[in-house]
């Protein structure tokens, strides 16, 4: 790991893997359709203008590197064109280069029927379109690492990140005169598992740091954290000092956004992922790295959300 090119520096794991590899003191690359909108950590990596849907773009941003991180998450929800399209260039440069590709996986492709817990082996089954988005991309990594690449998969739950803008819980959290209200999309006691980004991020540290020591395909689940919508909000009154108040989620007003709404209507098409417990087991990334896997409590992490 001695040259990391990340794609999808804006996105929230791109730029919390960015940040711990620039601490870590790799040199670090970022291919950006729009390089002023760099993030301010990561000010000083180099930036090459471009789209990842230009191959010849593509292919100068990999001349030096031996790593992609890959970062790229179609905007609201609209997957079905893009999501398959973005990636292909890039798991063919990395089979034609041997590059190593680290992807952050989801839970999309699982049937919480299955659950509550999954480890690895657990046979992906999904349930809808963007399930099977996400079941083909895997694929397709499966396919690059037999033809050169060498990949790393992190499954992970739902982020928890400052100014992330793929995480539930900006959508969740209202603030007002007589405290702060959070809305549970599901019951009230029901467990989910929840990625701290930056926990994320310094396990994606650790295993570039092993890489030799790999698999050409490699997944690893992250567990994180595993709470409900109560602990949350308990956690919440402890370090804001507010009371927290629990209300329904409107899925009724999701659901009338819905024909007109890309993110709206794939938010009704992912509601299943909360009506059962979907608990992401690590015991494989524990023993591959040591029991060295990062767990940030959710009142640190939520003390590091406020002030982001």
């Amino acid at each position: 790991m001695d040259h990391v090119l990340i794609i999808g520096i804006n996105g929230t794991f791109g730029r919390e893997v960015g940040i711990a590899l620039k601490a870590a003191g790799v040199q670090v690359s970022a291919l950006m359709r729009h390089p002023s909108r760099l993030p301010a950590a990561l000010e000083g990596v180099h930036v090459i203008q471009g789209d990842v849907l230009d191959r010849s773009t593509l292919a100068h941003a990999c001349e030096e590197v031996d790593t992609i991180i890959y970062g790229v998450n179609p905007p609201n929800y609209d997957w079905s064109e893009k999501a398959i399209a973005c990636l292909e260039p890039v798991a063919d440069m990395a089979e034609r280069k041997c590059l190593t590709i680290v992807f952050p996986g989801n839970v999309y492709a699982l049937d919480p029927a299955d659950g509550p817990e999954f480890d690895e082996q657990a046979v992906q089954r999904p349930r809808t379109e963007k399930g099977e988005i996400r079941r083909a991309m895997e694929q397709r990594l499966q396919t690059a690492a037999l033809h050169g690449a060498k990949v790393i998969i992190l499954r992970m739950g739902d982020f928890i990140a400052k100014d992330s803008g793929t995480s539930w819980l900006p959508v969740l959290i209202r603030e007002g005169r007589r405290g702060i209200t959070l809305a549970s999309p599901c019951a009230e006691t029901l467990r989910r598992t929840w990625a701290y980004v930056p926990d994320a991020a310094r396990v994606v540290i650790r295993l570039l740091q092993r890489v030799d020591e790999l698999e050409a395909f490699n997944l690893f689940h992250f567990q994180g954290m595993r709470l409900s919508i109560r602990d949350i909000a308990e956690a919440m009154e402890d370090v804001y000092g507010k009371r927290v108040r629990i209300k329904p989620f409107p899925w009724w007003a999701i659901r009338l956004a819905s024909p007109f709404s890309t993110l709206c209507s794939g938010l009704i098409e992912m509601r299943y992922l909360w009506n059962e417990e979907l608990l992401l087991s690590d015991a494989k990334l524990r023993t591959f790295l040591h029991r060295d896997v990062p767990s940030t409590d959710i009142r640190t992490a939520l003390t590091e959300y406020q002030q982001g």
